[in-house]
């Protein structure tokens, strides 16, 4: 199902334009879909526009930790995922990811460090056992 009124969707398409703009080109099909109700995206937008670019303290690279730990914390796949890449772009190290890895399992358990660790599995080689 789509939106079907064409006013609605010329405001939609206009706030979209805006949030690919404040995310650097990108969009992500969550934001698409969100498209359908121009009030939805751009009560989005002010969230994102507010987050990540007005009164801005914390270094990217650590917003970006939080934000990835919030989201191994809530079982979020997309906000795990995409927001690993972006500490790992923004000079994160091995050792910062899983410290915040340990901080997970500490506060909250097993149950969300193994679909954590299963979701950012691309980002990391397992260490095999040497062959005897």
């Amino acid at each position: 199902m789509r939106q079907t009124d064409e006013q609605k969707l010329e405001r939609s398409i206009a706030i979209l334009e805006e949030l690919k703009d404040a995310r650097g080109g990108k969009l992500l099909d969550s934001h698409r879909v969100m498209g359908n109700d121009p009030n939805l995206i751009n009560m989005f937008l002010q969230q994102y526009v507010n987050c990540n670019k007005k009164d801005i303290s914390i270094p990217k690279k650590y917003r970006e930790l939080i934000v990835m730990a919030i989201g191994m914390a809530t079982g979020t796949e997309t906000t795990m995922k995409v927001h690993a890449k972006i500490a790992l772009e923004n000079g994160a190290t091995i050792d910062e990811i899983f410290e915040v890895i340990r901080i997970l399992f500490f506060t909250c358990g097993v149950t969300k460090l193994l679909p954590a660790l299963e979701t950012l599995g691309e980002y990391f080689e397992p260490v095999d056992l040497p062959e005897k």
